[in-house]
């Protein structure tokens, strides 16, 4: 009966190794659903937070190429079990086998933290905004796990993490996931692109992996506190090679992987297996 109530998610396509169907489980919620799934939901985070800390400090970090991603899914597929969302992911070939990879996701919501985590594989690193340290205990587990900071608003100390994260792609052979877009629009649409990430893929060679995100700013809209049931989709584009990238290029070459990302996140949601809109 419930199924008649509400339009299931659909895969039209069909998965390659690697690719799956996270379900959870959509539906409407009252108010007071709402504010008991905000609750639990903040209230697994922080005591995930703390417990990852504990564990990534006991460890020294020795094991974080592997053990960080596996920590970060675990919360994150528990995270949409409790917020009741349905995420399905296509194209997770092109972010294996490990190898120096930068892969660029657009910024949907709030919940990109759990939808990037929640695909991350083995050798790979997230990079988020330095203003999330502040976060209790969410903040320490950040720094623990080893997550790219980045200080947007100081341009030095922003280039610095960025070279850093370069040095360390090319040590541990990782794929760093970061967002191009400065902000967030409210209607889910590409925005202008920053040209940071496009510096890290210059200075370690590494190739371009899109991730395209439909669905999260319509579970999470943009001045919202409270999550709603839903359907998220994700799908990883092949890799573009950055051979030949300079400074002097870098313009022009910003402009066409945004062109690409922008057709390709407009064939997602044309998929009649795309999320609801």
């Amino acid at each position: 009966m419930a199924a008649s109530r509400r339009r299931a998610p659909i895969i039209t396509s069909t998965p390659t190794r690697g690719d799956f169907p996270l379900a959870g489980t959509t539906g409407r919620l009252g108010p007071l659903g709402s504010v008991a799934q905000f609750v639990v939901g903040w209230g697994f985070t922080f005591a995930f937070a703390l417990s990852a800390a504990l564990i990534a400090i006991a460890t020294l970090g020795r094991f974080s190429t592997w053990l960080t991603p596996l920590l970060l899914r675990f919360w994150a597929r528990t995270m949409f079990r409790i917020e009741r969302i349905d995420l399905y992911v296509e194209g997770t070939a092109h972010v294996q086998p490990r190898a120096m990879k930068v892969s660029l996701f657009n910024h949907t919501s709030l919940l990109d933290a759990m939808i990037v985590t929640a695909c991350m594989p083995t050798g790979s690193v997230a990079a988020i905004k330095r203003e999330a340290l502040f976060i209790p205990f969410v903040g320490l587990a950040l720094w623990a796990l080893g997550f790219l900071l980045i200080d947007r608003g100081r341009t030095d100390r922003a280039k610095q993490v960025l070279a850093r994260a370069a040095e360390r792609m090319q040590t541990e052979q990782l794929t760093v996931f970061i967002a191009p877009e400065g902000t967030r629009g409210a209607d889910g649409e590409l925005q202008p692109f920053k040209k940071g990430p496009f510096h890290i893929a210059r200075v370690s060679g590494a190739p371009l992996v899109p991730m395209l995100i439909d669905g999260g700013h319509l579970v999470h809209p943009l001045g919202r506190a409270l999550t709603q049931p839903g359907v998220v989709r994700v799908r990883f584009l092949p890799p573009i090679a950055t051979d030949g990238l300079t400074t002097e290029n870098m313009g022009p070459f910003v402009e066409r992987v945004h062109g690409i990302m922008r057709v390709g996140l407009d064939d997602l949601r044309r998929d009649p297996g795309g999320a609801l809109r």
